[in-house]
């Protein structure tokens, strides 16, 4: 090919429409050539990373822990490397060690007395600080206090050195009953503190503020203490109840105790407290209900607790669950089979309005007692259910038996019943009787009066069968 056929050619394919030189690269497989080269292409040149020095990474550490809170004074940065001892005085500092190492205290003590006023600060508070550990072992808590305390005057102990004296000064000082210098280490020990302020400390200091009486700071510290323990111990929580109980807090206390109780719920004291603490907030209905609750999982199976969730059954007008209660705490002998039990059966069935329940007790403890108070009390019931022989023949086996409260009225109502049975001679026999007795005087007089006008008595309606009505059909 010429010169000039190249050059023809070169012009052809130049003007070759692209659509055509793409069909062309595609028929030959070449379609994705320059793709192809683009990809394998070796990526340009990167710098590597600068090294950062060690001061920098320091710094960036630091920066960190600012912004994570951390004060300034808390920097590694800003901690003050731990002199040594001096040389004047290191020697006698280790005789001093030595003998606090075997219990030689008063020599201890005398040897470092010699050694307070010498070297530079730092060496100072050592001697202070070891003053403090002889003090400490001799037991003289005060002394031992002082010298803490002076050695952290300085100013020179380090920084992890400084935070637990700080705290140990703080329990001496509550230790030996200086209870407000206690809460103010303890205050500065936190406020200063680095490190993490355990639970227990919280514990500590609110039980120091527990002694002088104050009482919601005392909460606050054992609040952070339960809020910062993975596992909160049931002391803690046992400690924030008394607490509240100071303060006479209840609604705090019933949410206290349901937490005792979430911890421990076998606690038969736990049941009971809430229970106490539902009745001082007069809700007498829920205080049934908990008592219930644990009497049902068998937590309340002494007397008291018995006789407890018996008054409240009582009290919230729930009679019927209280006789109930009481017989089935005596059939399991849980409670004995005496006057005063039964008495309490009678009394709750009579209010429940369950007669012959109640009948059948009084009868039992009539029998059982040494007064005649239980027959009284059946000659009275008899009496508002107008069974007037019953009534009558109950009132003198009362009266028989004797010690009585109400004599009078046992006379009283022996009339009443006689003039039901239409016998008004006994009825006035009675009477006569009944006005030697102050209570009922008034009473007999009234009765005597309207019988004196009354030539042939009708049996009185059962409204008027109580010892407080007159007899029918009186004259005005």
């Amino acid at each position: 090919m010429n010169s000039n056929s190249h050059a023809e050619l070169s012009g052809r394919r130049a003007s070759m429409p692209a659509w055509r030189r793409a069909a062309l690269l595609a028929a030959f497989g070449l379609a994705g050539i320059g793709t192809a080269i683009a990809q394998t292409a070796p990526p340009p040149q990167q710098r590597p990373p600068a090294r950062l020095t060690p001061a920098q990474i320091a710094a960036a550490k630091e920066a960190e822990m600012v912004a994570a809170g951390v004060r300034a004074e808390c920097l590694p940065s800003k901690q003050k490397a731990t002199p040594n001892i001096s040389e004047d005085i290191i020697d006698d500092m280790r005789e001093a060690s030595v003998l606090l190492g075997e219990k030689k205290t008063d020599l201890a003590i005398e040897k470092l007395k010699k050694l307070v006023n010498k070297g530079e600060d730092y060496d100072k508070a050592m001697v202070n600080y070891n003053l403090g550990i002889g003090y400490s072992e001799k037991n003289d808590l005060a002394a031992s206090a002082a010298a803490f305390a002076k050695a952290l005057s300085y100013n020179a102990l380090s920084l992890q050195h400084s935070e637990q004296l700080r705290f140990n000064l703080g329990q001496l000082y509550v230790a030996s009953g200086q209870f407000e210098p206690g809460i103010e280490a303890l205050k500065d020990y936190m406020a200063k503190a680095c490190g993490a302020v355990s639970p227990d400390a919280h514990v500590f200091l609110a039980s120091a503020l527990a002694e002088r009486k104050r009482y919601p700071e005392a909460i606050t510290e054992v609040d952070t203490a339960l809020a910062k323990s993975k596992t909160p111990k049931e002391s803690w929580v046992q400690f924030k109840l008394g607490l509240l109980y100071e303060q006479k807090d209840y609604k705090a206390s019933a949410e206290t105790l349901l937490q005792l109780i979430s911890m421990n719920g076998g606690k038969p004291d736990y049941w009971k407290q809430l229970a106490g603490v539902l009745l001082q907030m007069e809700d007498s209905t829920q205080a049934a209900a908990v008592l219930a609750i644990a009497e049902r999982q068998g937590m309340l199976g002494a007397p008291d607790d018995i006789r407890n969730l018996y008054n409240t059954y009582m009290i919230i007008g729930e009679p019927q669950k209280a006789a109930l209660l009481v017989d089935a705490a005596i059939a399991e002998k849980k409670l004995p089979l005496d006057e005063k039990n039964l008495e309490s059966v009678s009394n709750a069935w009579i209010n429940a309005r369950e007669s012959d329940k109640a009948e059948a007790t009084l009868k039992q403890l009539a029998t059982m007692a040494e007064r005649g108070e239980y027959y009284f009390r059946l000659g009275a019931m008899y009496g508002d259910q107008e069974r007037w022989k019953d009534s009558r023949e109950m009132l003198v086996r009362a009266l028989e038996k004797g010690s009585l409260k109400k004599p009078g009225e046992a006379w009283f109502r022996i009339a009443v019943a006689s003039y039901g049975a239409n016998d008004v001679k006994g009825a006035i026999a009675a009477l006569h009787k009944a006005l030697e007795y102050e209570d009922t005087k008034a009473q007999a007089s009234e009765w005597l009066r309207s019988l004196s006008t009354q030539p042939v008595p009708a049996a009185p309606a059962a409204s008027n069968s109580s010892a407080s009505s007159t007899p029918a059909n009186t004259a005005g």
